[in-house]
């Protein structure tokens, strides 16, 4: 079979894949539609100290944070260590011998002593009178806590140990006179979480009474997020407790939510939820928390973002591109003090209120993301395009034989109807194809700039600024189109609600971020080559490679690829959630663009990638600067691998993607043309002056 007829078979399946993808586009669209909501909370202990600090009572301080933004006061289970640090309990505690004594208030010490029923062990707890009670402890509830211990000249002695109980952080369940208070606010909602300690608590009895706590005291709640490390695990004795709390959530529409990680790739480990979670009928959500390297960026140290703005900023990202329903608020800390005036807290509120409406996004009750359950077999022809596109960008650059095509079609197509038909090894199946249409469908995109660079060259025909604005912009925008197919793929193949809140992640983002810029390199020596005339074929000669491995490197040379190095170590360093930091000026730019255009554009693509393919059109007109064709070809491929890894963030919404690629077009037309003049500029400078 002829190329060409080969070819067209190849573009009609991606076509057909394209068709299918749609399938898995709309079921993820309208599963996102429905997460519109996001609430404000504040944790009861953490804000009724700033409250203390102003001398306001709970009730009066959480008055004035509603009237400011909040909507939530979240009430995590109290422990005998938390009453020992609020306001208003005066609990205290002392170790005698392996035993617990309590002192306090005889109201908290009921509240304790009927707390310790979801003990596994039970213990002795023997009233000693009037607000004091003895806990019966054992070896093993032993904590220690060492402190460093200095004379009065600060010179250190040693360590000092102090003693603990376990018991201590046990949760005892709620207050409930502290959260009726709370409910009697007009306008603020409250959510229980509950805490689980497998060391010493029994899962059956500790999820009973969070059951009957939820049940008594908020019946209305629709989510779920647990304060501690733990989840209700099944034992020995009694292996049904995980099924029975999935049955009762489910039942009752009640959503699990996670905290999203302070990496912004995955979240925070709570031992045990995956196998709940997980599971296509349980309701899920995303939860952001306040760290506390953000909590002190109130003032971020750069132009008007002295009071919050940046904060406004982060809650703004969290809900609008990373699926988070629920923001918990720690205390914002200035001059490192905690900021205790509800008013501050309202400015940077209101703010993000303001902002995300404008994304049509509501502030309160916050949703479950929408079901989204795909059905596999949809798959296979997905993947089909898949292998169509890796053979249509091999007979691009090598002229496959008949035969090794037929071949690496039939492997595919088996791979496909293994993973998506039968289900086996699915997952390893949605890795290796998305990873495939990824970095193929860049790839395409690549040689089609090259197939126009080429033919302007070899048409020796000199244009306008006018005219090369025109046909960059032209071929820049059907670049963007070729890669979106392999965008497609990806809503595809990372499908499923589990992917929508990062319970699934695609691991393969660094790869699929690298392989196009090095396998650019050998597509612009196949299509450009190296001291080749522009008539000569498509070819990826050895001997050319190796003429190159073995001639004198002259200075420009060796500045060449020390550009290439550090637009590669740039590219890896700043990619993804890395530690670098941003420089503060480019930080103030990235936030003026985030808030005055429908999405923030990636900087490598409206400052390096696409302008890169301007730059590849307009040498071609002028027939110059040919020797820095492959460092623009490598420029070129990280802004076409930028738009596939954008949908690599599956949390983002599809709308917030698509309109990040629309605006990195638009705003990169705008600097290409600016950069265009500039590089007509020193070329004509150049002809005059120097050559």
């Amino acid at each position: 079979m002829h190329i060409k007829q080969r070819n067209k078979i190849y573009l009609l399946l991606i076509l057909i894949s394209m068709l299918f993808s749609l399938y898995f586009f709309t079921g993820r669209y309208k599963a996102e539609l429905v997460y519109r909501n996001y609430e404000i909370v504040a944790d009861y202990n953490e804000f009724s100290k700033l409250g203390h600090i102003r001398g306001e009572t709970p009730v009066e301080y959480f008055t004035k944070l509603k009237d400011n933004g909040l909507t939530t006061v979240a009430f995590n289970e109290l422990t005998i260590a938390s009453m020992k640090s609020l306001p208003g309990y005066e609990i205290q505690t002392e170790i005698i011998g392996d035993d617990l004594l309590v002192k306090g208030d005889k109201k908290y010490l009921d509240i304790i002593t009927k707390g310790l029923e979801t003990l596994r062990d039970k213990r002795d707890i023997e009233v000693l009178g009037e607000g004091e009670i003895l806990i019966q402890g054992m070896p093993g509830d032993l904590v220690t806590y060492d402190t460093q211990a200095y004379d009065i000249t600060k010179s250190l002695l040693g360590r000092a140990g102090m003693k603990g109980s376990i018991l201590e952080y046990v949760g005892l369940g709620y207050d409930d006179e502290a959260i009726e208070r709370i409910k009697a606010i007009d306008g603020i909602d409250v959510t229980i979480r509950p805490m689980y300690l497998p060391k010493v608590q029994d899962s059956r009895l500790s999820m009973e009474r969070f059951i009957s706590d939820l049940e008594r005291l908020n019946p209305d709640q629709n989510y779920i997020i647990f304060s501690g490390k733990e989840f209700y695990k099944d034992s020995e004795d009694d292996t049904d407790v995980k099924r029975d709390f999935t049955e009762y959530i489910t039942k009752n529409n009640i959503a699990l939510g996670l905290v999203e990680a302070a990496n912004q790739r995955g979240h925070l480990g709570i031992d045990g939820i995956d196998s709940v979670i997980k599971r296509d009928e349980v309701k899920k959500l995303r939860a952001f928390t306040t760290w506390d390297y953000l909590a002190s960026q109130y003032d971020y140290k750069i132009p008007f973002h002295n009071a919050g703005q940046e904060l406004t900023n982060v809650y703004y990202r969290a809900i609008s591109e990373r699926n988070i329903a629920v923001v918990f608020l720690t205390p914002f800390v200035k001059a490192q003090s905690a900021i205790t005036d509800p008013e501050l807290y309202g400015n940077v509120l209101s703010s993000l209120e303001v902002r995300m409406a404008d994304k049509g996004y509501s502030v309160g009750d916050a949703q479950p993301v929408g079901s989204w359950n795909v059905n596999s077999l949809y798959k296979v022809p997905v993947a089909l395009g898949s292998v169509a596109a890796s053979l249509l960008l091999l007979n691009m650059v090598f002229n496959l034989p008949n035969i090794l095509s037929l071949l690496i079609f039939a492997v595919g197509a088996a791979l496909s109807l293994l993973f998506f038909a039968l289900g086996k090894m699915e997952g390893t199946g949605n890795i290796l194809f998305n990873l495939n249409s990824i970095v193929v469908f860049p790839l395409i995109s690549i040689c089609y700039i090259l197939e126009n660079y080429k033919a302007i060259m070899l048409a020796k025909k000199d244009a306008g600024l006018g005219k090369i604005f025109l046909v960059g912009a032209r071929v820049l925008l059907t670049a963007i189109l070729i890669t979106m197919v392999g965008a497609l793929h990806e809503v595809s193949f990372m499908s499923g609600t589990n992917y929508l809140v990062e319970l699934n992640i695609f691991r393969g983002v660094k790869i699929s971020q690298l392989l196009p810029l090095l396998l650019s390199m050998f597509i612009y020596t196949a299509y450009i080559g190296f001291n080749r005339e522009p008539e000569e074929g498509t070819r990826l000669d050895a001997r050319e490679i190796k003429d190159i491995l073995i001639m004198d490197v002259k200075i420009w040379h060796a500045v060449l690829g020390a550009m290439m190095l550090v637009v590669l170590a740039l590219f890896i360093l700043r990619g993804g959630n890395s530690n670098i930091e941003v420089p503060k000026m480019e930080l103030f730019i990235r936030n003026l663009m985030e808030q005055y255009l429908p999405a923030r554009p990636r900087t490598k693509s409206i400052m390096a990638g696409y302008p890169a393919i301007m730059l590849l059109i307009y040498a071609a007109y002028k027939n110059r600067a040919r020797a820095t064709g492959i460092v623009l070809t490598i420029l070129a491929a990280i802004g076409m691998a930028n738009i596939v890894n954008t949908f690599s963030h599956i949390r983002t919404p599809l709308k917030i993607s698509l309109m990040r690629v629309g605006t990195e077009y638009v705003v990169a037309l705008i600097i290409s043309l600016i950069v265009l003049i500039i590089a007509d500029l020193i070329r004509k400078g150049y002809e005059r002056y120097i050559e």
